[in-house]
């Protein structure tokens, strides 16, 4: 006779077929009674991707077993929905993180500037040392015991070691990104920096000096270094960045229509790289318009160039070229170097041409848009840091107040 069929059990690997694999099926757990009313559910959940080891997550509920068997089942829906918060693997630390992301971004992998890959490798060797006030050192911290507390700590410690605000936010935005790209590889299930509160940036009103006094710095200049003070002449007539300046190459300046086309900058990309030439901050181009006195500078630097090189500006030549020859870039820090000896006592820096450019623009009345396209800016930047000293709108805003 055969025997009755009857209802399937749930299938559950046996003891033994566990014992013989040496895995549990990711979701398997159980409940353990702590104390009367408190329990302790847990359920497999994926394997460390890097050691293979088990990983399991555990819950303590209060209640009847009941409300353990419904909280269990929870569990097991949020692991198959992907809400369960995994740890990373020991099997690294946050400086190899660090190495991995400044190597990634070394060889291009990670797509950024020279300069910035320069930047990013001091903050991640200024992070990985950091002693905590506990005495762990940051670097030494494994991904898997890496919670946002020991973030903030880090950046506590930074702050108290005299470093302001903004370098610490640069130093945070490297650290959130090295440890993207480690979730990125499966080496943590959840980046805790994004949950770490950052130092706030209190931000300051631009300098921007009024058209007297640039006029006055350029006339102190001409006397120092004419060159020079051309540079600034073209500055403040265009609100172009100093390496934007140092990258300009003749084949793109036109002084029958009056206009530069901006496309590329200088920037020296520190050891191993030197000066290179490389596209704008924002990888475009934008047309530039000459103001009348950029134009006769512009001329002026031409006839330099002939009178030094005994050539005509051509294809390939710099606007501002090194003493070694005309497609030679000029080094961004020495250019500096000579404006710093020409102005004098003057606190204008080329920073603070570019302020004049965008303030004395909005406070003709220009739109936001328009000024950023010039300067080579997003409007949301230019609206964060720019503002007109008579801003137009805000004038006329203001005067619905007047009795």
């Amino acid at each position: 006779m055969e025997p009755t069929a009857t209802a399937a059990a749930p299938l559950r690997p046996s003891r033994r077929g566990r014992k013989a694999t040496g895995l549990r099926p990711r979701g398997t757990g159980g409940i353990v009674a702590v104390r009367p009313g408190v329990w302790r559910i847990d359920i497999e959940i994926s394997r460390d991707p890097v050691t293979g080891r088990r990983r399991r997550v555990s819950r303590r509920v209060r209640g009847t077993r009941d409300d353990a068997e419904a909280a269990l089942a929870k569990l097991r829906v949020a692991d198959h929905d992907g809400r369960l918060p995994r740890p990373g693997t020991a099997a690294r630390t946050v400086r190899a993180a660090l190495d991995d992301y400044v190597d990634a971004a070394r060889v291009g992998i990670v797509e950024m500037a020279p300069k910035t890959v320069v930047t990013t490798r001091s903050a991640a060797t200024t992070m990985r040392t950091v002693e905590l006030p506990d005495g762990r050192v940051f670097g030494d911290i494994a991904l898997s015991k890496l919670r946002w507390e020991d973030i903030e700590l880090l950046y506590q410690t930074l702050r108290q070691a005299g470093r302001s605000a903004a370098p610490v936010r640069r130093k945070a935005t490297v650290l959130a990104q090295a440890l993207d790209r480690a979730r990125k590889r499966g080496l943590l299930d959840h980046n805790p920096a994004r949950d770490a509160a950052r130092p706030k940036l209190v931000r300051t009103k631009p300098h921007s000096p009024a058209a007297a006094e640039v006029d006055a710095v350029v006339a102190a200049a001409a006397t120092m270094d004419a060159e020079i003070a051309d540079a600034v002449v073209i500055l403040a007539g265009t609100g172009m960045r100093m390496g934007e300046l140092l990258g300009l190459q003749w084949t793109e300046v036109d002084l029958s229509i009056l206009v530069v086309v901006v496309c590329w900058s200088i920037t020296d990309g520190g050891p191993g790289v030197g000066i290179l030439r490389k596209p704008t901050k924002r990888s475009d181009w934008r047309d530039v318009p000459l103001t009348t006195a950029a134009s006769a500078a512009l001329r002026r630097q031409a006839q330099r160039n002939r009178e030094r090189f005994a050539l005509e500006p051509g294809q390939g030549h710099y606007v501002f070229p090194g003493l070694r020859g005309p497609d030679v870039p000029h080094r961004p820090d020495t250019f500096g170097d000579r404006w710093v000896a020409a102005r004098g006592e003057s606190p204008t820096t080329f920073q603070h041409l570019r302020h004049y450019v965008a303030t004395t623009m909005l406070d003709a009345g220009e739109d936001y848009r328009t000024v950023a396209d010039i300067l080579g800016n997003s409007e949301t930047t230019l609206r964060l840091h720019y503002d007109g000293r008579t801003n137009l709108d805000k004038r006329r805003a203001i005067s619905a107040l007047e009795r």
